[in-house]
Order: structure tokens, then C-alpha cells, then sequence
């Protein structure tokens, strides 16, 4: 076994023959670990579970990966300059022993790499939104042959919901896919004794708040929030504010929005949120919300919503989209509402029972997160990804 190194190994400083050859058991393939995203902390979580279940990991990235000095998995690094980091991390893989399994973060390059090198058994995770063919018309065939021959060569897909789970199926019949539903951290991401406290601490002492995660995209849609706060009367939009954290290219035509609609002054732009302090947005809400789009034109969907499960871990309940994946995250009755796409209507219908009913909303914060301590951590994540696991490890030993 390789033993842990708590420094960044670097292939990008030596010669490929001073390269150890590897032994883990695993090797989670990821260029954005641990960095920022969904994707990215999915990763971070699954190497922290495989390694306190007893599995021996290591994780494969680029440099510059912002390392977590709680992550005690031996980390190697390559270039991150293309495609000087492909051609190293082709080289390493190849120098693995015969007994080690790749875990791939995403389907490309990742995935690909992997699939040229031949390892065995490889394990693709799938998201969403990377299955999606390419808008360009001259570049879908291709994209979608590729694609799946690297789904259908691997020994499993692991989706992230069900919506994923059959788009594997539709880009690739014959691919071995299953789906685990993601989980949460639920002891960072958990309720406050005192939600006016860490409102105080956000300057929102005295408000009544809407959140929103989420990278500031036109398929998140920011906008339906927007308008539905513009239905509020001046009386329902007393001591209203919406938060907004994320960064994005759809800023500026979100913020002319918010003046044409006369909800500026409602809203709070809290940009870019380090990860450390993002609890303290969830447990600062009244209510969390994302109405992402669907469309397959323009390649946008939820594959699933990690945001939501986060919000309910600290106890604030969620309004959702009926779309992609958003329904195996967020579940009627447990602490959630489901609306249809652009809804706009039934969502201002939603804002005006929270003023109407603030315990209301407590107490279906209090039920999302007895539902995500019941089935949704990162506990039981890593049990069912484990069990899928262990027997493509026994086939190949």
C-alpha cells in the first residue's frame, strides 16, 4: 500500500519513470479535486467515505487543486496545462498496478483517459448535464458515438438520480448504470438553536429570507424568483429579502431585472460564498429556492440538486422544479415543494404562505431534515456505493 502523504505528489516536476507505481484498490480520477462545484465536493465526500470505510484510495488530479487539510488521501498531482495534464495522467494510469480500479469523476476527459489505458474495473459517475448532446449540430454525431462507446465500455455508471440514470439509458442502451441518490453532510450542514442570530451576523437581523445557491445561469431560473416576488404586494414584501449567492455571466441582466420589476431593493447579490461559510446562508432562510429549467436544446437541467439536500440538512425547507432530477431531492410533504417549470404563480402563492404561516415553514424544515438524517447522508451514500463496488473489485482479483 502507498502511504498517505498529507503533501500534493507532483508528476509534473519529475520524470514519469520516478513515479511509484500505484497499489490502491482505488483510484478516484478527478481534475477538479477538490475545487469548486457540486461535482467537485461529490468527489471530495466519496474519497473521505471510501477511505473511512476501510478502502484503500488514492485520487488523481491536476495542480492547483485547493487541498483540504482534513483529506488525508494520497493525492497526485499533474500539469494543469492542456494537454500536458492528459498525456501525464495517461502515463500514470498506465503505470498502475493490475489490481487497481478507476473511479472517474465524469464521463470526459476523465472517463475517456481511463477507457484508453484499458483499466479495470472502471467506474464512470454521471451528472446530467454532461450527457447532453452538443449544441452544435456538426459536433452532436460525434459527441454521441463517443460517449457511448465510453458509457457502454465501463463496468458501471453510477447516476446521481433517476433523471440521470435514463439518460445514460437513452445515450447508451447497453451501458451497466445505477442509480444513488446523493447525500449530505449532516453535520456541517445542520439547523441553528438561534436563526435571528446568524441572520444578524448576514446583516439580515428582523428579515424574513428566501435563498437561492446556485451559479448565476439563465436556466437556474433566478428570474422566476424574481417575478414572483413582483407579485407580492407592498404589505407581503415587508421585511422580504432574497438572497442570492453565486457567481455568473447572468448577473448583470439579472440585476436590470430586479429594477424593471421594482424588486431591487429586496434583493441581496452575496456573490462567490467559500464553502466553510455556506452553512450559515442555508441556516439563515426561511426558505430555499431554484426553479431550474429543463431543455435539451440548450443543455441545461438539474441532474439532481445537492443545494436542495444541504438546505434541508439545516432544516430549511425547499421549493423545487418538477424537473430532471430535482424530485429525488426534494419530496412533497417531507419539508418540499415541487412546482412546474416557470411557474411563476405557484411559486408567489408559496412566498405569500410563508408571511402568512412563518410556523408552518418551521415545521417542514423540521421534517426535511429528520428525512435527510433517515436516508440522505454521506453514510448512506458510501454503504450503497460500496456495495456496488465490492463486487466488481472481486471480479477482477
Amino acid at each position: 500500500m502507498l502511504k498517505q502523504q498529507n503533501q500534493p505528489f507532483l508528476l509534473s516536476n519529475m520524470e514519469i519513470r520516478d513515479v511509484p507505481t500505484a497499489t490502491s484498490q482505488w483510484v478516484l480520477f478527478s481534475f477538479e479535486y477538490p475545487q469548486l462545484g457540486g461535482i467537485s465536493r461529490m468527489m471530495v465526500e466519496i474519497a473521505r467515505g471510501l477511505k473511512a470505510d476501510g478502502g484503500c484510495l488514492q485520487v488523481l488530479t491536476q495542480e492547483g487543486a485547493q487541498s483540504n487539510s482534513q483529506d488525508e488521501t494520497a493525492e497526485n498531482q499533474v500539469s494543469a496545462v492542456r494537454p500536458r495534464r492528459e498525456w501525464e495522467a495517461l502515463r500514470w494510469l498506465r503505470r498502475l498496478s493490475s489490481n487497481a480500479g478507476v473511479l472517474s469523476a465524469i464521463w470526459y476527459p476523465e472517463g475517456l483517459l481511463a477507457w484508453v489505458t484499458g483499466r479495470r474495473p472502471h467506474v464512470i459517475m454521471a451528472h446530467g448535464l454532461e450527457l447532453m448532446a452538443s449544441v452544435e449540430p456538426w459536433r452532436r454525431i460525434l459527441w454521441r458515438l463517443l460517449l457511448r462507446r465510453i458509457l457502454t465500455s465501463a463496468d458501471l455508471v453510477v447516476a446521481n438520480s433517476h433523471y440521470t440514470a435514463g439518460l445514460v439509458r437513452s445515450v447508451a442502451p447497453r451501458a451497466k448504470v445505477e442509480c444513488i441518490l446523493l447525500g449530505v453532510d449532516a453535520k456541517r450542514f445542520c439547523p441553528v438553536e438561534d436563526r435571528e442570530e446568524v441572520r444578524g451576523s448576514l446583516g439580515l437581523a428582523g428579515k424574513t429570507v428566501i435563498c437561492s445557491v446556485a451559479r448565476i445561469a439563465a436556466y437556474k431560473g433566478i428570474d422566476v424568483v424574481l417575478r414572483a416576488l413582483a407579485l407580492l404586494d407592498e404589505n407581503e414584501r415587508h421585511d422580504l429579502v432574497y438572497v442570492v449567492v453565486g457567481k455568473g455571466t447572468e448577473l448583470p441582466i439579472l440585476q436590470n431585472l430586479a429594477q424593471e420589476l421594482g424588486v431591487a431593493s429586496l434583493v441581496r447579490w452575496c456573490g462567490f460564498v467559500a464553502d466553510d461559510d455556506l452553512p450559515r446562508y442555508y441556516q439563515a432562510a426561511d426558505l430555499f429556492v431554484l426553479c431550474t429549467r429543463q431543455s435539451e436544446e440548450r443543455q441545461s437541467v438539474e441532474g439532481f440538486g445537492l443545494v436542495f439536500l444541504e438546505a434541508q440538512a439545516c432544516g430549511t425547507p425547499v421549493v423545487g422544479t418538477r424537473t430532471g432530477g430535482i424530485p429525488d431531492a426534494v419530496r412533497e410533504g417531507e419539508g418540499g415543494w415541487l412546482i412546474p417549470q416557470d411557474d411563476v404563480g405557484a411559486l408567489s402563492s408559496i412566498f405569500r404562505r410563508l408571511r402568512q404561516n412563518p410556523e408552518s415553514f418551521r415545521s417542514e424544515g423540521g421534517r426535511a431534515r429528520r428525512r435527510v438524517l433517515r436516508e440522505a447522508t454521506w453514510e448512506h451514500y458510501i454503504q450503497r456505493l460500496q456495495a456496488l463496488l465490492t463486487p466488481l473489485r472481486g471480479f477482477y482479483e
